[in-house]
């Protein structure tokens, strides 16, 4: 195992999800086939980071930036090209009309972090943090599924929960909301973390590491038929 090891949230949740496509990815460097679905989420949030870097923003510059950070990989044809790109404008146009409203100050975007999770260095990227007038804070976590979740997903999902941690170990400060934001929607789905599912996250973060140390990549073979990396595996049987 490499001395640099490192976790994050997407680490942890490969691993969580199939142990051996962690090691066919992170050790392995057989990498994910780039996917429309993955292209296109990319754009989106590419698209934000830079139009929240500005002090004066507006309309036009929203969509300069959709244009700047527009990517064709993975796309297969005109038309679907087409679809994804009016999909997105129409998403954007949508989350400008709302972010317009509001009255938040947007603190951070695509906000860098590198902490540590017991003696394991934890790293990551919060797409954003608002503070309000009345100086609390919210981290705001962006999706681009065609659905929103349900709410008891979002409460299930860990990301925000190890988000939470980092923003009281990192920028010394407690969220006071913590948010998906499901853009297709222009839709809002709040959660709350107690000090309890942080602690829970915390460990999941150490034996989660403790296991890759050890070198236990036992695949999970229920998994086969829904991993986009099993024409590269050598457990997937038709």
């Amino acid at each position: 195992m490499r001395q640099d090891f490192k976790i994050s949230y997407s680490r942890i949740n490969l691993y969580l999800f199939c142990h051996y496509k962690y090691k066919l990815v992170y050790l392995d460097n057989i990498y994910v086939p780039i996917s429309v679905d993955i292209t296109f989420g990319r754009i989106i949030h590419k698209t934000l980071e830079q139009f929240h870097r500005f002090e004066k923003s507006n309309r036009d510059l929203l969509f300069e930036c959709y244009n700047n950070s527009w990517r064709n990989d993975g796309f297969v044809n005109p038309q679907q090209i087409f679809e994804y790109y009016q999909r997105g404008k129409q998403m954007l146009e949508n989350y400008y009309r709302s972010f317009k409203e509001s009255d938040t100050e947007v603190l951070y975007v695509e906000k860098a972090f590198d902490t540590n999770i017991g003696k394991y260095k934890f790293i990551g990227i919060i797409d954003r943090v608002d503070r309000y007038p009345d100086g609390t804070y919210e981290i705001i976590d962006y999706k681009t599924h065609i659905k929103a979740w349900e709410p008891e997903r979002v409460n299930e999902d860990l990301q925000l929960s190890f988000y939470a941690y980092a923003c009281r170990s990192v920028f010394g400060f407690n969220p006071d909301k913590m948010s998906v934001y499901f853009l297709s929607e222009n839709k809002k789905v709040y959660t709350i973390k107690s000090q309890i599912e942080i602690s829970d996250v915390i460990n999941v973060a150490i034996n989660t590491a403790e296991n890759i140390m050890a070198e236990n990549f036992d695949p999970d073979v229920s998994k086969c038929q829904i991993c986009d990396l099993k024409f590269k595996c050598k457990f997937f049987s038709f």
